[in-house]
């Protein structure tokens, strides 16, 4: 799910810091790419009427994803969403006047406070109400919040504990072979189960995903998608079996974003960035290939070297 809410400027720069982090990571560009731009709206909560301030998205550029399916590009991802500052309400949507009656002992009630207490993230926030709804984005939110957790702390308790529900939502969730959105929900939490480094249950759950010859319908869009999930689920094959719990293997990032990655010990030193990890074997290996030193060569032309 990606929803157009801007990124909220109130986090400070420590928070900022930590976001484009994972950004910076995929730097090292080869084509030109357009910035981020945002404009700032007055938002209205609908439970309180209470007015606040919001940076809401007007232009963002995406050039790849995670296999998490989190987007990679020129901006924070997941896409920021307004939230009222007191009573903690996440605006992931628009609601009607019924639905706006229905969620005010939601917002207001005790469960709901202890989890803006708590400072959840906004996505979960956001994928608990939309579970008392009965929202089918409810999935999909939850994974945001996962990528919210992870772009803060990658091995933090928190990022372990909603990848964890993610993964749990899922499975309680019926398969159906012939419908794109299941099929990608349970690869991703095939994926999860590996960033969890439960690599039996995520080779058990990704081997059972079988696609329907007709899922999506019969337009060539659908056998695209068709095919691009054939091609994910092969790839995360090799990562589960390596048993490696990285965010990013590399043979799954893209021939660009693997080239940025092979090209990551050069920028740190430009940037004098000493936390730039070191290349694996695996990484050092994969650089080598013909592909990728073809895709390293057209970026260092395109960077004037």
């Amino acid at each position: 799910m990606a929803a157009e809410k801007g990124q909220d400027a109130g986090r400070g720069a420590d928070g900022v810091r930590r976001r484009l982090a994972l950004l910076a990571f995929f730097a090292f560009s080869a084509a030109p790419v357009g910035a981020s731009t945002y404009f700032e709206v007055e938002k209205v909560c609908p439970i309180d009427g209470e007015k606040f301030s919001f940076l809401e998205l007007g232009s963002i550029s995406q050039w790849g994803s995670l296999p998490d399916g989190m987007p990679l590009g020129s901006g924070y991802f997941p896409i920021q969403l307004a939230q009222c500052p007191k009573n903690g309400m996440v605006l992931y949507r628009d609601f009607d006047a019924p639905t706006i009656q229905r969620l005010k002992p939601v917002i207001k009630g005790e469960a709901y406070q202890a989890l803006y207490a708590a400072e959840e993230t906004r996505y979960f926030l956001a994928y608990h109400i939309a579970r008392e709804l009965g929202d089918p984005d409810a999935p999909w939110l939850l994974l945001s919040a996962t990528w919210e957790a992870k772009n803060e702390e990658p091995a933090g308790a928190r990022a372990r504990r909603y990848g964890e529900a993610f993964v749990t939502l899922v499975q309680s969730l019926p398969f159906d072979p012939t419908r794109l959105d299941s099929i990608a929900l349970r690869a991703r939490a095939s994926n999860a189960l590996r960033e969890l480094g439960r690599f039996e249950e995520a080779e058990a759950l990704r081997s059972a995903i079988h696609i329907a010859p007709d899922a999506g319908g019969q337009e060539q869009e659908a056998e695209e998608n068709r095919q691009g999930w054939k091609n994910y689920l092969a790839r995360l094959a090799l990562p589960i079996a390596r048993r490696e719990q990285s965010r990013a293997p590399i043979d799954m990032i893209g021939n660009r974003e693997a080239a940025a990655r092979c090209l990551s010990h050069e920028t740190a030193e430009k940037r004098k960035d000493e936390t730039s990890p070191p290349l694996t074997e695996l990484e050092v290996s994969f650089c080598k290939a013909s592909d990728i030193q073809k895709e390293i060569v057209r970026m260092r032309a395109f960077n004037g070297e």
